[in-house]
């Protein structure tokens, strides 16, 4: 059986993930992408995948053919990938248990998956496992939550409105921050040639209520969100707005964030 991870959605969070999620992660996706070298007919597997953010563009991003497989341990939100790209193989599973042989693969992503796996050192021995001699680990983490202005605001709201356990998601999400922390993860499984790279760019979304709501309804406190009357959403959202002023400007929503790459050799 899949372990779950600290990231789980249900009903339609996944669309609502495809569209907000992507506008957060977007700015770093392509370079996350450029960073594992690829090749044709490189074998490529995306691990937490999600409904298939990475892995629907990595021959487009790194112009290759590769065979492009993804796992994820949440079911629904690999039915959103196999909907969208169905000429991509998708697995149930657990990144702790790759269902896959010793050198499968010559390119391995994550991205922002490692820091919610149950078990982070055996998910990248497992990375480590199934890629081929000179493969190469392409992934990234968030940075601290102290760094991240949005998400703190953002935070707030969510204590306020859903109670503290709203929180625990966002804060497993950032809490594998360190420039120490990711590149012993990396040594003690047996990779080489490791680099971590620390970078700042800005998210964007042009409509700062609409991206809220979806934003939030792409997270595991949906459910919660959808309980909720209308005039709590309305309370919800005024509320962020309002501490988020000096985040917006004539384009909308400005969203700083902070992200830290790891590349490495098999």
């Amino acid at each position: 059986m899949a372990q779950e991870s600290g990231w789980q959605v249900s009903g339609d969070a996944p669309s609502f993930y495809m569209r907000y999620a992507y506008a957060m992660q977007e700015p770093w996706t392509e370079d996350l992408i450029l960073q594992a070298r690829c090749k044709d007919s490189d074998r490529v597997l995306d691990v937490a995948c999600g409904p298939g953010l990475v892995a629907g563009k990595v021959n487009q991003v790194s112009q290759t053919n590769c065979k492009i497989t993804g796992i994820d341990v949440n079911e629904v939100m690999l039915n959103a990938a196999r909907r969208t790209r169905p000429d991509i193989d998708w697995y149930l599973g657990s990144a702790t248990e790759l269902p896959f042989d010793d050198g499968s693969f010559d390119v391995v992503f994550c991205q922002q998956g490692l820091q919610y796996f149950p078990d982070r050192a055996k998910g990248m021995r497992e990375m480590h496992r199934v890629l081929a001699p000179g493969g190469r680990l392409a992934l990234n983490v968030w940075g601290p939550l102290e760094r991240q202005p949005f998400d703190v605001i953002y935070r707030e709201g969510l204590g306020a409105f859903f109670g503290p356990e709203a929180l625990n998601p966002s804060t497993l999400g950032m809490s594998l921050n360190t420039y120490g922390e990711l590149h012993k993860l990396a040594l003690d499984a047996g990779f080489t040639g490791i680099k971590v790279r620390f970078e700042n760019r800005t998210a964007r979304y042009p409509d700062i209520r609409e991206f809220l709501v979806g934003w939030t309804q792409a997270s595991p406190n949906a459910a919660q969100f959808r309980t909720f009357s209308e005039d709590m959403r309305v309370r919800f959202v005024s509320y962020l707005i309002e501490r988020l002023d000096s985040f917006t400007d004539d384009a909308g929503l400005v969203i700083p964030r902070e992200n830290h790459f790891l590349a490495a050799d098999r």
